[in-house]
């Protein structure tokens, strides 16, 4: 009877957690699809963009995009606006990829390091400093050749 007692234990512990396992395994829904769409997902998707707010606003809209496409049948009037949209954000989405190597030296600003992982946003806000200070200067070259 000692020995029972013990053995009918394990046996209602074991009973409950495959009670558990079985009933968590029905509220996910089936593991396999889950785990290779969310690893496909996350295959094109770098890590370093879902670290940031604007890399989880794009990982999400390229998720819905990717899911309406689907949805969609080949002759749907948007679907060359959503295909485009898509690559648009997969474009972006590379930009928060690793650079392989080291980025080359700066031959203007030598204090100054090279971001290798700029996003496309913020290379879009040095190209606007740019061309102000580009138009600033050709104004500056206007008035010393009218002088």
């Amino acid at each position: 009877m000692k020995v029972l007692k013990p053995l009918i234990g394990v046996a209602l512990v074991a009973l409950l957690a495959v009670c558990v396992a079985g009933q968590l395994s029905a509220q996910t829904g089936p593991s396999e699809k889950a785990d290779s769409k969310a690893s496909k997902s996350a295959d094109q998707i770098p890590r370093a963009a879902l670290l940031t707010e604007r890399g989880r606003q794009l990982a999400e809209e390229l998720r819905m995009l990717k899911r309406s496409r689907d949805s969609m049948g080949s002759k749907h009037p948007t679907l060359p606006l959503v295909n485009k949209k898509i690559e648009a954000i997969e474009e972006q989405l590379e930009a928060w990829e690793p650079a392989v190597g080291a980025p080359p030296p700066n031959p203007f600003h030598p204090q100054q390091e090279a971001k290798p992982q700029m996003n496309d946003y913020d290379l879009r806000q040095i190209v606007i400093r740019l061309t102000k200070r580009v138009e600033l200067l050709e104004k500056r070259v206007a008035e010393l050749e009218g002088k």
